[in-house]
């Protein structure tokens, strides 16, 4: 009889053993991001900004080469006083120059600022729609592989094709435009 009993009570435990396990999954978010066509448009304008701050900032640098050249060129015709009003307003224009490049494409330039703004709202998108299947399809945790904490997985537990797919097909769906007005 307690053999019984005991052989009941590991047969029940044994069984009950999968009710306790927990459910793992994880997601590529750089493949992600690099594939989310939303993501890919935004990073597109950005580029664009990037771009014509360069482009600017390279004038400007042009135009300050013009001057010390002028200036050099002109050094022997120049009485002191005007060859030293010449350089400062050089010297002005540098600084404006590194000023232009810091407010724009600095650290936390306008870049910087932009990059977020139009960023932030399609990540929370996408960690909104992992967290949503990870509820509805009863994940205990969804792990980043991009992050590099993953040392091992197996395929079957790979849900970026599916945030991939869903959001794509949701971003075809709809009609809105990029936060700047951009394109799609």
């Amino acid at each position: 009889m307690k053999k019984s009993v005991m052989f009941s009570m590991v047969i029940v435990f044994l069984f009950s053993i999968p009710l306790f396990a927990q459910k793992f999954a994880f997601v590529q978010s750089q493949r992600i991001l690099a594939e989310y066509q939303e993501f890919v448009d935004v990073q597109n304008k950005i580029n664009e900004i990037k771009n014509s701050y360069e482009a600017e900032y390279q004038k400007m640098v042009e135009e300050y080469n013009k001057m010390l050249d002028e200036i050099d060129s002109q050094s022997l015709l120049l009485s002191p006083e005007k060859k030293q009003e010449k350089l400062n307003e050089a010297q002005q224009k540098a600084v404006a120059i590194e000023q232009f490049k810091y407010q724009k494409l600095g650290p936390e330039g306008e870049l910087y600022k932009k990059n977020l703004e139009f960023s932030q709202p399609i990540i929370k998108k996408i960690n909104d729609l992992i967290a949503k299947i990870g509820e509805e399809e009863g994940y205990d945790f969804i792990f980043d592989a991009s992050s590099g904490a993953l040392v091992h997985a197996l395929p079957k537990y790979d849900l970026t094709e599916k945030i991939i797919e869903s959001l794509n097909k949701g971003s075809a769906s709809t009609t809105t435009s990029a936060p700047t007005g951009g394109r799609k």
